[in-house]
């Protein structure tokens, strides 16, 4: 089974190919009778480009890929429909499943306190309490940035971050939830599940 994805950016993708990897990998150990999975790979071209570039570019990956994963933050969340609507091959847009945070992927990486430094990461846990709050923090950039303190950019521990959360406190997280679902239902139209 093989999965191509398509960030809003390089930060984006950082954190979420290795926690795609780590998600299939679990749905796959559910399955009755499993699956090959490599590694999700990146697609040559972001999310944020001009939809007619983005369809162009899950059509190509299409001919390739089994699944194609969109991801774009909540002000962009229609663009995932769009590029399905685009598509030449009806029945592609089952191979498209969308990504989309409330907010900010970064919302996401406050889901699992236990893999956030200790020290400056004790105002966030404040702020935060559960991970189904996550999506509900204003400005998760910004909160972040906070629990990796002033000298840290969190970005560099973004695939870290991807390796090390726990997929249990994600499935906390309404929008991640809605994601594995929909994962979940496009490999069982594939038959993977």
């Amino acid at each position: 089974m093989s999965i191509a994805l398509l960030t809003e950016g390089l930060s984006d993708q950082w954190f979420l190919l290795p926690l795609i990897d780590r998600q299939v990998e679990e749905l796959e150990l559910a399955s009755p009778h499993g699956f090959d999975f490599a590694n999700t790979v990146p697609g040559s071209r972001f999310t944020v480009a001009p939809r007619e570039r983005v369809s162009e570019e899950v059509e190509m990956l299409l001919d390739h890929m089994d699944l194609v994963i969109l991801h774009h933050d909540h002000n962009e969340r229609s663009k995932v429909e769009a590029v399905r609507a685009s598509l030449r091959k009806v029945e592609d847009a089952d191979r498209v499943v969308g990504l989309v945070p409330v907010r900010e992927t970064e919302a996401w990486m406050l889901a699992d306190p236990a893999v956030l430094p200790d020290t400056p990461a004790a105002a966030v846990r404040d702020l935060i309490r559960s991970s189904r709050d996550v999506e509900r923090v204003p400005d998760p950039k910004k909160a972040l940035a906070q629990a990796f303190g002033p000298r840290h950019r969190p970005e560099y521990e973004f695939d870290r971050l991807g390796q090390r959360m726990s997929l249990a406190a994600l499935r906390q997280v309404p929008a991640y939830a809605r994601w594995v679902a929909e994962l979940s239902r496009a490999l069982q139209k594939l038959r993977f599940l």
